[in-house]
């Protein structure tokens, strides 16, 4: 969560808490959801067009080769479940990102950052490509990767102001210069990357007196996820707030007091007056919360260390406990200020809050009652990370898109799948779980997916107790009692990497209206980024494509090169579609990388049905993903990266909309790129046959609708406001 306003504190004092530093020679420890979510920022990716899935795959390997290069070793790790105490911000956030998602288009795009439904498994796939190594964690990771920085004594790369307050040595991530540069260490010539470094010892020096140990203080004291701000508003009214040359806000002034405050007092001394401000029935809560703070910022135990094969070193842990004295010195507590304000009836409504305002220290023990194979399968990741929060708190939240925001959530397509891998995961004995789902304006509803999308068990044992065959046999068992006409022989046929995706695309074309165009513009999404990059190399620039390979081009295209084929056989194997092939298709296919600039003359022209039934196939080929890997992968994963780009698909679907037999169109439009076309049109032939058997068929497409969204009452700075709860139940 962070400590509200302290970044920019920091940031406002830079030259006394922050350090020149060249990153080099070092292990480095990353929090992974931090670095993606930065590093998705910084890329010009359009996501109004959900997910350039190949382009940002690049992005986060060239950042990998750069530390590399630094002769840096990083160690990635990710937040597994939302704690309880987490589900609340997670509302909140949920109804903000609903709202943006709303509002996306190619005008928009540049100032709304919505994260696409598959970046975060896109960015382990670039991991995975740099054989960076990474785990899940279990629930939040901070605390891990403090443990773990301080273990290998190393820095922290991430964007949390919680790394201010654990005494680990942190890299903001915006102080990161990217680019290496050679620079002379000890008389040798070395790569290093630029940046600033925090260390807790710059804040210490700066308010003299201050001990490192209370810093946990002030964190708690200005809110994080077990305890809000507000409840300590008496503490703070008769906290001396120093006057301030610099243009800080309330909340700057605030934090500078804590911390003048803070320099004359010591860990009990300051608990006992902080204590000595709050309503009998609060003390004993908050004092648990303080210590959960001072224990969690101070923890030595990094169950992490074995998943990257480093030595654990017992380390003993420390547990601060408070004085025995504790209720003698609350009571007796001397004033903050010395005019204390004893008429306690005068004190508003504000200066005090409720008891919901204090999580309780009992409605957090879930991370001690995970089962062990369950947990281990986080680590693994036998377990999809999607999956975390279905089990531990039988809750599956949506997550926002560009898509119809007329129209239905675009997830509710998958829910057999996700009912399925509850079912699995929980022995089929839970009546329902909740689905977070958008409503069909910018709200939310919860959804109880009940038994009634439930089949079958395949196996009587419990699935935590199945053989490794028997969890693929579970997979094989979906597949025949929701696509009982399926031919999975046919399946077979394909090239392994395409085989979920195949899955998900009859699934979505079964659940969904689907015109054939847009079926048509994920075989070529594939056959372009599987099959032409490969002999191409990424090519995104159109332009500088034509540079390099006009001539080359025009020479083909007068004297094209001949290929021997058989048309009755099926041609599956990219390693032999033709360089020269690829090059002519790479030359008309690469503009449909790009935005068109009607879109961006035009932004109305955007249509949104379009996204919503290709956010609709994302989310089923997410699910189909995830209960593969559930099942022991009886099929390769879909590599994201090569097989789907937002942008791509769109503008593909765009030109193939009036098009009555898009294979005829493409015999056109990729004149000359023979064994390009015979990979794209095999492909083409399984997919009709399967889609006879099965009775699929596709939709007429009857254009964009027309219309504006109606306005609403709901100014956008009113967005991130405090969830009052749910709009609406629906029973599935």
């Amino acid at each position: 969560m962070g400590v509200r306003g302290l970044t920019t504190y920091i940031n406002y004092n830079e030259h006394a808490f922050l350090q020149e530093f060249l990153l080099h020679d070092c292990c480095l420890i990353i929090d992974g959801h931090s670095l993606c979510a930065q590093l998705y920022r910084l890329l010009n990716s359009f996501s109004a067009f959900g997910g350039d899935y190949d382009k940002i795959a690049n992005y986060v390997r060239n950042f990998f080769k750069s530390l590399r290069k630094c002769n840096v070793t990083p160690y990635v790790l990710f937040d597994g479940s939302y704690e309880r105490r987490k589900l609340k911000t997670a509302y909140s956030r949920l109804k903000s990102k609903i709202f943006g998602a709303s509002k996306l288009d190619p005008v928009t795009q540049g100032s709304i950052q919505i994260f696409p439904l598959l970046l975060r498994d896109v960015f382990r796939e670039a991991l995975s490509d740099m054989n960076v190594p990474y785990t899940v964690c279990e629930f939040e990771a901070d605390d891990e990767i403090a443990a773990m920085a301080r273990h290998l004594d190393c820095p922290v790369l991430s964007y949390d102001s919680d790394f201010f307050i654990y005494n680990v040595l942190y890299i903001p991530f915006n102080t990161l210069e990217f680019k290496p540069r050679p620079v002379d260490v000890d008389g040798s010539k070395k790569m290093a990357m630029e940046c600033k470094i925090y260390r807790v010892e710059h804040m210490i020096s700066n308010f003299g007196g201050l001990k490192e140990e209370l810093l946990p203080l002030l964190a708690t004291l200005l809110g994080n996820d077990f305890v809000k701000k507000r409840v300590f508003n008496k503490f703070f009214s008769q906290l001396k707030l120093p006057k301030t040359k610099k243009k800080f806000n309330d909340q700057q002034r605030c934090i500078h007091g804590l911390f003048k405050w803070l320099q004359n007092e010591s860990l009990d001394s300051a608990i006992a007056k902080i204590l000595g401000r709050l309503k009998k029935k609060q003390k004993n809560k908050v004092l648990f919360i303080i210590k959960r703070s001072i224990d969690g910022y101070n923890s030595k135990h990094c169950r992490s260390l074995k998943y990257f094969n480093l030595p654990e070193v017992e380390v003993a842990q420390s547990d601060w406990q408070p004085p025995e004295d504790i209720d003698q010195e609350i009571s007796s507590s001397d004033d903050i200020d010395d005019e204390e304000d004893n008429n306690d009836h005068q004190s508003s409504e504000n200066d005090v809050s409720s008891e919901e305002e204090i999580e309780d220290e009992e409605t957090d023990q879930l991370v001690l009652g995970l089962p062990e194979w369950f947990a281990e399968g986080i680590r693994r990741e036998y377990i999809p990370r999607s999956y975390i929060n279905l089990y531990t708190h039988h809750l599956y939240f949506c997550s926002p898109q560009a898509e119809d925001y007329y129209d239905e959530d675009s997830f509710l397509c998958c829910l057999p799948l996700v009912r399925y891998a509850f079912d699995l995961l929980t022995d089929f004995s839970q009546e329902h779980f909740i689905y977070v789902s958008r409503e069909k304006n910018t709200g939310y509803k919860r959804i109880f997916v009940d038994k009634e999308l439930s089949i079958a068990r395949p196996y009587d044992d419990i699935f935590s107790q199945l053989t490794e065959e028997q969890r693929k046999l579970c997979f094989n068992h979906f597949l025949k009692e929701q696509m009982p006409k399926l031919d999975v022989t046919a399946i077979d046929i394909l090239p392994a990497n395409f085989r979920i995706f195949f899955l998900a695309m009859l699934w979505w074309v079964g659940k969904c209206e689907v015109p054939l165009g847009s079926i048509h513009s994920l075989l070529m999404s594939y056959t372009m980024l599987e099959a032409v990059d490969e002999k191409t190399g990424t090519f995104r620039g159109h332009k500088q494509f034509q540079n390099n390979y006009s001539k080359k081009i025009e020479e083909l295209k007068v004297n094209p090169i001949p290929f021997i084929y058989n048309k009755e056989e099926l041609f599956l194997n990219k390693n032999k579609v033709q360089y020269e092939d690829s090059l002519l298709a790479a030359n008309a296919l690469l503009k449909h990388f790009e935005l068109d600039d009607k879109l961006n003359k035009k932004p109305k022209t955007y249509d949104t049905r379009k996204m919503h039934m290709f956010a609709q196939f994302q989310c089923c080929l997410m699910q189909f993903n995830c209960l593969n890997t559930l099942c022991c992968s009886p099929f390769e994963s879909t590599k994201y990266s090569k097989s789907f780009n937002g942008t791509f698909v769109y503008n593909v679907a765009v030109k193939l909309e009036n098009q009555a037999d898009p294979k005829n169109f493409f015999d056109q439009y990729l004149k000359g790129a023979t064994t390009v076309l015979m990979f794209y049109k095999s492909l083409c032939s399984i997919y009709e046959k399967c889609a006879e058997e099965m009775n699929l068929t596709t939709s007429k497409w009857m254009g964009k609708k027309k219309g504006r969204r109606k306005k609403t009452n709901v100014d956008e700075d009113e967005i991130n406001f405090i969830v009052k709860g749910f709009e609406s139940e629906v029973i599935i």
